[in-house]
């Protein structure tokens, strides 16, 4: 499935320290999705539950050269720049800290509705009022982030390859 040209992002994959998945064999799993995302050029999408300093350890030991974007972030407004600092993008759902929504930069962040009943007409309508901007002008910088993320990226010759 990796080698379809419609794939733009693995995930979600991470660590969760709420569940009852042991938490090295949550470890092991990531780290594959890792190599995964890091041998097909492709970003990755990331849950994490109170284990966002390891998160944060991974990514300054292994130096990936893909993305990682934090799914369903809602934290506070210090631990989304320290994450933003090491390189992550945020991406919020319906649910989402107001002060840390109005604060990251421009081209550090996505929305999403993951499975959540709210459309995403009105999480961007919701999100650029926290913003003070223009929903239009959201919509517009969101877009910027995405097609950088997932549609400019350069060519992994594995995609370019005839089956």
């Amino acid at each position: 499935m990796l080698a379809d040209k419609r794939i733009i992002a693995l995930g979600e994959s991470g660590m969760d320290k709420q569940c009852n998945t042991p938490f090295d064999l949550q470890l092991k799993a990531f780290l594959f999705m890792i190599t995964l995302s890091e041998e097909k050029s492709l970003p990755i999408f990331i849950h994490c539950v109170k284990a966002f300093n390891e998160i944060i350890a991974l990514k300054k030991s292994l130096k990936p050269k893909q993305t990682w974007i934090i799914h369903g972030f809602r934290g506070k407004k210090e631990l989304a720049e320290s994450l933003i600092k090491n390189g992550f993008i945020l991406s919020f759902g319906e649910k989402y800290n107001q002060e840390t929504l109005q604060t990251v930069p421009q081209k550090s962040f996505l929305l999403e509705t993951d499975n959540n009943t709210v459309n995403i007409s009105s999480l961007y309508k919701k999100a650029a009022e926290t913003r003070g901007i223009s929903n239009h002008t959201l919509v517009k910088e969101i877009k910027e982030t995405a097609d950088k993320l997932f549609f400019n990226r350069p060519k992994n010759s594995l995609f370019d390859k005839k089956s």
